[in-house]
């Protein structure tokens, strides 16, 4: 009983640590946090100084390949994604993050819903234009403010977005590849721990420079 109470304790401190740098409750990010304290991860290598005139030699730098090959793994998953859409009403990867988060929630302000997919208002808007113009979704009055706009599924939207996760399920599986079941969770880990520290970002510093969040963060 007595080892139980000190792993409680111990527990709490991590807790109280994770309350102070994060402070929010979401327990898959604590869980991550949890495993770089406890187990500890190897320090990134600083050694080796940034240095721009290196230009041919740019994959030396592993902050710089891995940048590049996100780039290129999101192209890859929009060739993909092309193909899925290709006889559907829904033409693009936001047009079915909107609608299937629609289908999840039900309706959402419109404002809510560009947030959760972390779109600028403009962009966001255009999106629910071009749903709104196919009957895809349809917009109506918030009860509680007049003024502010909801969006829900219509029928054809909710029969394009079952129709549509068939084949995004197919892109799912060949965009992850020949992944093992231990790479494919060590990834999901990782992109994870990534989705987390630049969503802190996005919610409290999306207007800040350049050079003051890497001051901020990074150094």
């Amino acid at each position: 009983m007595s080892d139980n109470i000190d792993l409680l304790k111990g527990l709490l401190q991590y807790l109280q640590e994770y309350e102070t740098e994060v402070g929010n409750s979401d327990i898959k990010e604590f869980s991550i946090y949890l495993k770089d304290r406890v187990v500890g991860l190897s320090k990134r290598s600083e050694d080796k100084c940034f240095d721009k005139d290196n230009f041919r030699n740019y994959t030396s730098y592993p902050e710089v390949e891995f940048s590049s090959l996100l780039t290129g793994l999101y192209r890859f998953s929009k060739h993909y994604v092309k193909k899925a859409f290709k006889n559907a009403k829904i033409k693009t990867i936001d047009e079915f993050g909107f609608l299937a988060t629609l289908l999840k929630d039900g309706s959402l302000l419109k404002n809510e819903l560009i947030n959760r997919h972390l779109l600028e208002i403009s962009s966001g808007s255009e999106i629910l234009k071009r749903l709104i113009k196919n009957n895809l979704i349809y917009e109506f009055p918030d009860e509680k403010d007049k003024r502010a706009k909801r969006v829900s599924l219509t029928d054809v939207g909710k029969h394009e977005i079952m129709n549509a996760f068939d084949d995004m399920h197919k892109v799912s599986e060949i965009i992850i590849g020949k992944l093992t079941g231990k790479e494919l969770s060590d990834a999901i880990l990782i992109f994870r721990k990534l989705t987390y520290f630049h969503h802190h970002i996005h919610e409290i510093d999306r207007n800040t420079k350049l050079v003051e969040l890497h001051k901020k963060y990074i150094k």
